[in-house]
C-alpha cells in the first residue's frame, strides 16, 4: 500500500536525519496517537491529498508562502511510501474494532490528546498471547478533515521510500485538496 506524508525537506539530509522524509522526532508528545516513553509515531495518510489536508486544512487562506518553513529553513515536501505487506494495522473504522476496545467514534476523532494517546497506548500494549509479539503495528482512522481520507500512525513496521515531491500551489494533491476543503487558490 502507498502512504503520503507532508515533511520539512532538506536535499543534503542522510536518512533518519531532520530534513529527510524518514526523520521522526523522538520525545514529542504534540501528536494524536504519541506517547514518547513508549514509542515513536509515524504519520501518514494513504492518499496525497489526504496527506496536504492534513497538513493545511486548518489554514483558511493558501498561499505560496504555507510551503516555506522559516525557522529551519526548508521547504515542506510530499513523501510517496510504500508500507511492506506484512503491516499489522488495526482499522478504527471497524465497528467491531471499537466495540472490542470500548471505543467510541468520537474518542477516535476529537482532538484531546488526553483522549487519543491514552487509547493509542492501550492498542499499542495489545499483545497476541500473555507474553507474545505486539499484535499491531499502527492504527488507521479517518481525517477529521474527510472521513473519505484514511489516515495512519505506525510505530512499527517497515516503510520503503519511493519519492519526494517539493510542493507548490499547482501540486495536483494541493489543488484537489484546496478544492475539496473550499479553500480559493491565488
Amino acid at each position: 500500500m502507498r502512504v503520503h506524508r507532508v515533511f520539512p525537506y532538506s536535499a543534503t539530509a542522510a536518512p533518519g536525519e531532520p530534513g529527510h522524509a524518514t526523520f521522526v522526532p523522538v520525545g514529542l508528545a504534540a501528536g494524536r496517537l504519541d506517547n514518547p516513553d513508549h514509542y515513536a509515531t509515524r504519520y501518514f495518510a494513504e492518499t496525497a491529498i489526504g496527506a496536504v489536508a492534513e497538513r493545511f486544512g486548518a489554514l483558511d487562506a493558501w498561499t505560496a508562502g504555507m510551503f516555506d518553513q522559516p525557522r529551519s529553513g526548508r521547504r515542506l515536501a510530499l513523501a510517496t511510501f510504500e508500507l511492506a505487506s506484512d503491516v499489522r494495522l488495526l482499522d478504527l473504522d471497524d465497528a467491531q474494532a471499537l466495540a472490542d476496545r470500548r471505543l467510541r467514534p468520537t474518542q477516535v476523532v476529537k482532538r484531546d490528546l488526553a483522549v487519543t494517546q491514552a487509547w493509542a497506548l492501550r492498542i499499542f500494549e495489545e499483545r497476541r498471547s500473555a507474553r507474545g509479539a505486539r499484535r499491531w503495528d499502527g492504527v488507521r482512522w479517518w481525517s477529521w478533515f474527510r472521513p473519505e481520507w484514511p489516515v495512519l500512525g505506525l510505530w512499527s513496521g517497515d516503510v520503503e521510500l519511493m519519492n519526494v515531491e517539493r510542493l507548490q500551489l499547482d501540486h495536483p494533491a494541493v489543488r484537489e485538496a484546496a478544492l475539496a476543503l473550499g479553500r480559493p487558490l491565488p
